[in-house]
């Protein structure tokens, strides 16, 4: 039996995602109405959800995560602009394009984080006396500290102490539907502080694309023309939006699913002299192993877990991530744990550095 944790990526639509798709009624996103709006009426349907559910005055629909985020950085910002990011947050560590010269020439400046990614208020506010900051990104969940939260309490000392500086905020909440899981508290509560968020729809919630960018009225018409200047626009859309809709009103109900497998499966192998977890990160569907005490790569974990029927994503050179989603259920948890413990107690000791 295989057991893919790569990532929640790997989620497929429910049957009632796939009616909706079937019976969604279309039009032409990518023509702007009077209202600012696109022609597709399930898109707006899904935007108004958008912008409900996270207390925003507007929302759009976008391909990707990486877009979204790519998208609202360019509408904040211009080249040059200095953005401050975390070192280990997805946006700066794997999406990059903003901050690379030959493509968006944004500037990077790396704030000091917590062990979950949390940015050290101290540290910001050196950083915003020192240089003209124009963005602040924030990350909810952190996917590379193992889907830990930031709360909402959090949230909102470090977007005031940015507010003091004129600094903007835009908060990259792929996982945000998680966190608030992780809280019990609405999503609105979480983001009501920043202006702008992003969320997917193809990870936790299980549609098969798509993310949301949320912000004001004013910011997401801005974003509209930076969306087309990427060629991000889309047509008849609405066959993909009407899967997102379910996954905000059904699926976002059972991500604590998730969450208790994610915790199940971090309990049962963290025992592991080989590996290192930290079970207070496991918070919410994602467990990050470091495999340095073994001795050997994160690459040949992942490899050599492939042949054994257990499928990890090597995030590092000494870690490996493993997330739970929709689909995979106690017995794959158990099984992957077994697999996993099996392998290491298997592993030759090694003398050298990591191989």
């Amino acid at each position: 039996m295989l057991i893919d944790l790569r990532s929640d990526t790997l989620t497929k639509p429910i049957d009632s995602m796939r009616q909706a798709m079937f019976d969604a009624v279309v039009g032409d996103d990518g023509r702007t109405s009077r209202d600012g709006k696109g022609e597709d009426p399930t898109v707006n349907r899904l935007e108004d959800l958008a912008a409900k559910v996270t207390g925003k005055e507007d929302a759009m629909f976008c391909n990707s995560g990486t877009i979204g985020n790519i998208i609202a950085l360019m509408t904040h910002c211009t080249r040059g602009d200095l953005v401050a990011v975390g070192a280990n947050s997805h946006l700066y560590k794997s999406e990059k394009s903003p901050f690379m010269e030959s493509y968006f020439g944004l500037d990077p400046v790396l704030y000091e984080a917590d062990n979950r990614g949390v940015p050290r208020v101290d540290s910001l506010a050196s950083l915003f006396r020192k240089r003209n900051t124009n963005l602040l990104c924030l990350e909810n969940s952190n996917n590379f500290f193992g889907g830990a939260c930031m709360s909402a309490k959090e949230t909102k000392a470090i977007c005031e102490l940015a507010n003091e500086y004129s600094v903007s905020v835009h908060l990259d909440g792929a996982r945000i539907f998680n966190v608030a899981a992780y809280y019990d508290l609405p999503v609105s509560d979480l983001v009501a502080p920043v202006d702008s968020v992003m969320f997917s729809v193809s990870k936790g919630l299980g549609a098969p694309i798509g993310s949301l960018l949320c912000g004001s009225k004013a910011f997401i018409k801005q974003a509209r023309s930076t969306r087309k200047l990427l060629g991000g626009g889309m047509r008849q859309v609405g066959i993909i939006a009407a899967a997102g809709i379910i996954g905000i009103e059904i699926q976002s109900q059972r991500l604590k699913e998730d969450h208790e497998h994610a915790y199940l499966l971090a309990s049962k192998i963290v025992g592991n002299t080989k590996i290192k977890v930290n079970l207070e990160n496991v918070q919410t569907n994602i467990v990050i192993i470091d495999v340095s005490n073994s001795g050997y790569s994160a690459a040949k974990f992942e490899m050599e877990l492939a042949e054994r029927g257990l499928y990890v994503k090597a995030v590092s050179n000494n870690h490996i991530r493993m997330t739970t989603y929709h689909g995979i259920s106690t017995e794959n948890v158990e099984k992957a744990a077994v697999i996993f413990n099996q392998y290491c107690h298997n592993l030759k000791e090694v003398d050298s550095d990591i191989e």
